[in-house]
């Protein structure tokens, strides 16, 4: 629903200045000629449909959730082929975050933004459909040394668990757990690259008076 009222005031607003789109739902940021509405940044923060990309972002966290829209929508315009995403899939994850979010604030915030659960589908369609993509393009596994191993594990792993007030086990016994955290790492800071990469080809404009 919110995606339609979005297409709806492009095409209303579109030849307006950004600062003058505070109309009945404020288009907040055009990619590449699509807008992206104040209600479509709610949705994903209040639902938490993109509560990973943008963990660690400083400053307004309406800004790192408008981000990661941003990249998120910056990516599946890179991938233009059609990618189906099944009912079961949808269903599996509109179940997983009622259940995140307790089924009485779930239902709570539907009727808040005045939805119905389908309503939020193509949101977690599009979803989805960035996790494959991000998936498929960096599914090779990361070799990782061992000299990696061992910086990793006296420079962030050690200082870690004396934090904690605890013993570090000997290396030799979690090396296996170290080098799934490198490769974690690795894998998040080439993803990052790529997509910088592809938002720096975008046309992204921001409304920054919608956040006021």
């Amino acid at each position: 629903m919110a995606k339609k009222i979005a297409c709806l005031l492009f095409f209303l607003l579109g030849g307006m200045d950004l600062a003058q789109a505070q109309t009945v739902n404020c288009l907040v940021a055009f990619v590449n000629g699509q807008a992206l509405t104040l209600t479509d940044l709610q949705i994903a923060q209040e639902f938490g449909l993109l509560t990973w990309e943008a963990e660690g972002r400083i400053g307004d966290p309406r800004l790192a959730v408008l981000d990661a829209l941003i990249d998120q929508k910056v990516v599946l315009e890179v991938a233009r082929e059609p990618m189906a995403v099944g009912k079961d899939e949808l269903s599996q994850t509109l179940a997983a975050i009622r259940e995140k979010l307790g089924p009485d604030v779930f239902r709570s915030k539907l009727r808040s933004f005045g939805l119905a659960e389908d309503d939020l589908r193509p949101y977690l369609e599009d979803r989805i459909r960035f996790e494959r993509i991000v998936s498929t393009r960096f599914a090779m596994a990361i070799p990782v040394s061992r000299s990696d191993a061992e910086k990793f594990y006296r420079e962030v792993y050690t200082p870690e668990q004396r934090a904690k007030g605890l013993e570090p086990d000997a290396m030799e016994s979690v090396i296996p757990d170290l080098e799934t955290r490198i490769r974690e790492n690795l894998r998040a800071r080439k993803v990052a690259d790529w997509i910088r990469n592809v938002r720096n080809q975008a046309e992204v404009r921001i409304n920054r008076d919608c956040l006021k």
